[in-house]
């Protein structure tokens, strides 16, 4: 296990000691929200919106307090999550499967595309959080001994951290109720009144859900008041939540007193677990604002519009074959083969186990998700699909042990094979990185020119801010405002110290012996 995490750390070391992987400034404003952390400030979700909790911010400033504050440090933090989930997910895979797919599945999370390695070193770590989080409550949940507050403790945190932690609390909902004796007897009673009208507006709405998807919705004139029902979305979000109350109302309906005691005393350390995973987003709801999620809306016309971007870009970025920037990498589509027959070996050997394993379901639930949920707005929405990762590296495995009958010598070669064309994939990656040489000539323009604040756009902005180590002080001229008094300090600086465009500095400008001034 040990010696799996310090493999992933190791693959991961030339990426990040050559400095190759760019920085941008959203990790940037982690890391400067790390420093102020050590000045008091108490984050709890990322500057500038009321959503994705930061717990990996508050291992950085101890990282920093303890190393120095650096690019090295902060994405070494992600990094260390990684490693630690790839241990775990060994742990749990030589639990529920065998020792073989355990260390192939490790193997091919270490030798992964260039997307995973990616996201394994960018310090905004919601993605490697939602993996480590996500794989402990699936170990949590396949232990014999029960630990609730560990559980609602592990959902809380996720929630905070990233709603994408449903593609992992869904699939194991599911098999915790496929394998339960609740389930396994069938006696739901007969429901009540109550619990009939919720669940026949449950399915009205889902039923609304299905036409907004399908046709794009409708609106109506009742009134003089505009009715829509263009969101399929927010409808089927709406559905769940009124079967989950039809649910709960039958269940009181039909549960004797005792019972209902019972089931309190058994589950209320999962519910104050939750609450304490949860407390950063309820303490932020209670003394700044409501926390939230963007809504995102995607019908079936937009879905069929948007499939060549889907297959063209966001598959072979997943696939390693591409990077974000849609740049192809040299490399014949023809090595993504043994991928692509060992995850179809795995689909169709393990259909019959959707309700029942975790995993099965896990692979097909996420991409379903992304495709279904709205998750889609542009070719860089691939990034939430990166939690896909530790099941296709499960589905490699065990496809590949299809593909070979059982054989395990047979099965070993495909999946090297898989890992050979994901180094191959790295190397012709790496190749083509170039360190940043451009940030820190723009900062040393800046301070040979006696500036201290500027504006540039939002992906230089606070990347120059935190690599200035805020000696200078760059403000987003267009995006988000993540943080206001940066902005302030800008604005109040005089002209002659104030530059109007950060990233226009450069060695063709005044230098202090013209006697002129940069501004």
């Amino acid at each position: 296990m040990f010696a799996l995490a310090a493999l992933a750390v190791a693959a991961r070391l030339p990426f990040l000691i050559s400095g190759k992987i760019p920085f941008d400034s959203d990790e940037a404003v982690e890391g400067l929200m790390a420093r102020h952390l050590l000045n008091g400030e108490l984050p709890a979700f990322l500057w500038g919106q009321a959503f994705k909790g930061v717990p990996e911010v508050y291992l950085a400033a101890g990282a920093f307090s303890a190393f120095g504050s650096s690019v090295g440090v902060l994405k070494g933090v992600t990094l260390a999550l990684f490693a630690a989930f790839v241990a775990l997910q060994f742990v749990l895979l030589d639990k529920i499967a065998s020792r073989w797919v355990a260390v192939a599945a490790s193997a091919l999370l270490i030798a992964a595309p260039p997307t995973l390695v990616f996201w394994s070193l960018d310090a905004s770590a919601e993605y490697v959080w939602v993996m480590l989080l996500g794989t402990t409550l699936v170990l949590l949940a396949s232990g014999r001994t029960r630990r609730p507050a560990a559980a609602g403790f592990l959902v809380g945190l996720g929630l905070w951290v990233h709603q994408l932690i449903l593609v992992y609390l869904i699939p194991l909902a599911v098999q915790l109720v496929a394998g339960s004796e609740w389930w396994r007897r069938r006696d739901f009673g007969k429901p009540r009144a109550a619990a009939l009208v919720l669940g026949a507006i449950a399915v009205f709405y889902l039923a609304l859900a299905a036409v907004a998807f399908t046709t794009g919705g409708f609106a109506l004139d009742v009134g003089g008041i505009e009715m829509g029902v263009r969101a399929p979305q927010k409808m089927a979000r709406i559905a769940a939540a009124v079967a989950g109350l039809a649910l709960v109302v039958h269940l009181l309906a039909t549960t004797t007193r005792a019972g209902i005691r019972q089931f309190a005393q058994a589950h209320w350390p999962a519910a104050a677990g939750f609450l304490v995973g949860y407390l950063p987003a309820i303490l932020y709801s209670l003394l700044v604002e409501p926390a939230r999620s963007p809504a995102r809306n995607a019908n079936l016309r937009q879905l069929v519009e948007a499939a060549p971007d889907i297959l063209g870009n966001i598959v072979p970025i997943v696939a390693g074959f591409k990077m974000a920037t849609t740049e192809r990498l040299a490399i014949p589509l023809v090595a993504a083969l043994p991928g692509a027959a060992a995850l179809a070996a795995y689909v169709w050997s393990t259909r019959r186990a959707l309700a029942t394993s975790f995993f099965p379901l896990f692979v097909v639930w996420v991409p379903f998700l992304f495709i279904a949920g709205g998750a889609y707005l542009d070719t860089q929405s691939y990034r939430y699909l990166v939690p896909w990762y530790a099941g296709l590296a499960v589905a490699w495995s065990g496809g590949s042990l299809a593909l070979a009958g059982g054989r395990r010598t047979i099965a070993t070669v495909i999946v090297a094979s898989i890992v050979l064309v994901h180094g191959w994939q790295q190397v012709v990656w790496y190749r083509r990185l170039q360190p940043d040489v451009q940030s820190p000539a723009l900062i040393e323009c800046l301070t040979r020119n006696g500036i201290r604040g500027g504006y540039a756009e939002y992906w230089t902005s606070y990347k120059l801010t935190f690599l200035a180590g805020e000696a200078i002080i760059v403000a987003p001229s267009d995006g988000v405002d993540r943080y206001p008094r940066y902005t302030d300090f800008v604005r109040s600086l005089p002209p002659e110290e104030r530059l109007e465009d950060a990233a226009l500095c450069d060695a063709t400008r005044a230098s202090p012996e013209s006697g002129r001034k940069v501004r």
